[in-house]
């Protein structure tokens, strides 16, 4: 820790200060710095489509439609992470914005498909022309071999994240599971204050 101290803990700012406060919890610098890109991401998708009225969530869809085609409401669920009723109520919004149909698989009746319409090829790209934009900001400073690194990275951890979420919940980690969700709302509390 000592070791570490030195050489992030460069100066007296806030940003090395509050680096600190992470390695004395036991929490990777990363994991902040990522928390940081993903949420300064979030907000500046939601800020440039927000003439539209159309959120994250909704934007994320219409990525994921458009470059794959047409899919049910329970694959689009499974691969953003959300639960059913979440998937649905933007769904919902999409539709009566007139971006995406959904209809009944003539296969199996129990099932929904749902299709972008050609105004969510305009709307797409609208954002998309938005994201070049702040890639461009993300990246001011790289050399496109550090980009290209940087990308592939990013690629490696997300797939090592799938595969962690995709494997088999192990005995000790289903009994710290078990410890969470017996603790007192107090314990949850701080919990959450420490985490990022």
């Amino acid at each position: 820790l000592d070791t570490i101290r030195q050489v992030h803990y460069c100066c007296r700012c806030n940003y090395c200060r509050g680096n600190n406060k992470q390695i004395e919890r036991g929490q990777p610098l990363y994991m902040s710095d990522i928390s940081i890109i993903v949420r300064k991401m979030r907000t500046f998708a939601e800020r440039n489509m927000a003439h539209r009225g159309i959120g994250f969530p909704e934007q994320l869809v219409l990525m994921s439609l458009l470059a794959n085609g047409e899919s049910n409401q329970e694959s689009i669920a499974a691969e953003h992470g959300i639960d059913r009723g979440a998937i649905t109520k933007t769904l919902a919004k999409l539709e009566a914005k007139g971006l995406v149909t959904r209809k009944v698989n003539s296969k199996n009746k129990r099932e929904k498909i749902v299709c972008a319409t050609p105004e969510a090829t305009s709307v797409f790209n609208e954002m998309r022309a938005s994201f070049v934009e702040l890639d461009n900001t993300l990246f001011s400073g790289f050399t496109p071999e550090e980009k290209a690194s940087a990308c592939d990275l990013i690629a490696r951890m997300a797939a090592n994240l799938q595969e962690v979420v995709a494997a088999p919940v192990s005995a000790a980690t289903a009994g710290d599971a078990s410890a969470a969700a017996s603790a007192s709302p107090a314990d949850a509390a701080t919990t959450g204050k420490e985490s990022l």
